[in-house]
């Protein structure tokens, strides 16, 4: 089965530490996709609560995914994988933000993963653009108009 990437390369006008307080934390981040977005476990160590180990639940009609922080330095760094849940499986999904021009932030955003069953990578591919894609729109509009 082949493995699916979505890439998203944006920057926006505002400081990483801002970027990263909504990007780094479950359900802010939540609060710009649709669906309901809950921590469900609480992570330790670098990012407190939404630190490493930490899960939050993602759910979307009678559906959810449950995505578990595996990785996190605080104002540069989230990676996470699902470990229940949703039409994928090696799933990887990493942002990594650094310093851009005129302090505003440079965001680099790629999620791997292989659908469960074949079909399901395109339409799977183009849900996730969707949502991330619109999430990140969200994110510029509330962090541009609060600079």
């Amino acid at each position: 089965m082949a493995s699916r990437m979505v890439h998203f390369q944006t920057t926006m006008k505002a400081p990483r530490g801002a970027v990263f307080a909504w990007l780094g934390d479950h359900e802010k981040f939540g609060s710009l996709l649709p669906g309901k977005t809950k921590r469900i476990v609480d992570g330790e160590g670098p990012g407190g609560v939404n630190g490493a180990g930490s899960i939050r639940r993602v759910s979307f009609g009678i559906g959810y995914t449950d995505e578990k922080v595996t990785a996190i330095v605080p104002d540069e760094y989230v990676e996470y994988t699902v470990v229940k849940g949703g039409p994928v499986k090696n799933h990887l999904g990493r942002i990594r933000l650094k310093d851009g021009a005129d302090g505003g932030t440079e965001i680099d955003y790629r999620i791997e993963f292989d659908p469960v069953v074949s079909f399901l990578g395109l339409p799977t591919e183009m849900l996730v653009r969707t949502i991330i894609g619109g999430g990140l729109s969200k994110l510029r509009k509330k962090l541009e108009a609060a600079a």
